[in-house]
């Protein structure tokens, strides 16, 4: 398959499915070609889409509005945007928000539903919201990438969520994924009340320590959930993680 090269980067366009470009990334590339060269061609299809190679691309775009002499070798292959997800993972691995945005871009439903609530709570990481707001059995990361995400929103679920964006602005951590997805652990008991938890996380919202993991999370928030019952009345759960 021959290699070509082009200053002429105005050719190539992007697809719709082409997940966003890590400028972070584009930078220290930018850096190495600069130094090394490029010898990694990007791949286009043969309406000059790219599948393969868009930091590259937008490396050498960099390099080239910089004054650098330099060309872009690409090759020409006879795919679909379909295989994009498959090579990228293979390349600069995919998160868990680029898959909710492959699937939304898909037309899936549910991922589409997640994304638009994430726009109301945009203080929440959309890969914390997905296991709170998963309707099936736990979600696990193959599940998520896959497009096996459920969307199920509850009065309960929706009381979660304005309870954690009003205390964000003092602890940030509470958007995080593993503090959500410890309150989905205690969610299992069907004893659980989510406005007792939240009366004692507002009430000593700078003695809640800060933990690493769902495991300490889900311990730390059941240890201020009993606090000041009865033995007869704690929430009793035997299996809460340990680490995650």
């Amino acid at each position: 398959m021959t290699v070509k090269h082009t200053t002429n980067l105005d050719q190539f366009t992007y697809h719709t499915m082409n997940r966003k470009v890590n400028r972070s990334h584009v930078k220290k590339l930018a850096e190495s070609i600069k130094n090394i060269g490029l010898k990694t061609p990007i791949v286009v299809t043969n309406a000059n889409v790219i599948i393969d190679g868009q930091h590259r691309y937008e490396a050498v775009k960099l390099l080239l509005g910089a004054g650098e002499k330099i060309k872009l070798p690409y090759i020409k292959k006879n795919l679909t945007i379909s295989d994009i997800a498959e090579i990228n993972s293979n390349q600069l691995r995919w998160t868990g928000t680029d898959w909710i945005h492959y699937h939304a871009k898909l037309g899936n439903p549910n991922y589409l539903s997640l994304l638009e609530k994430r726009e109301e709570y945009p203080a929440i990481k959309v890969s914390a919201l997905a296991p709170l707001l998963h309707g099936g059995t736990n979600l696990t990361t193959q599940a998520l990438n896959g497009g096996g995400f459920i969307y199920d929103m509850t009065d309960q679920k929706e009381y979660i969520l304005r309870e954690v964006s009003s205390m964000i602005p003092e602890r940030k951590e509470f958007g995080m994924k593993s503090f959500l997805l410890a309150i989905v652990w205690l969610m299992r008991s069907p004893d659980f009340m989510s406005k007792r938890l939240f009366a004692k996380l507002s009430a000593n919202l700078h003695s809640v320590r800060h933990q690493s993991g769902t495991g300490n999370w889900a311990q730390h928030l059941l240890y201020w959930y009993n606090k000041g019952l009865s033995a007869k009345k704690k929430l009793v759960i035997d299996d809460l993680p340990r680490h995650h």
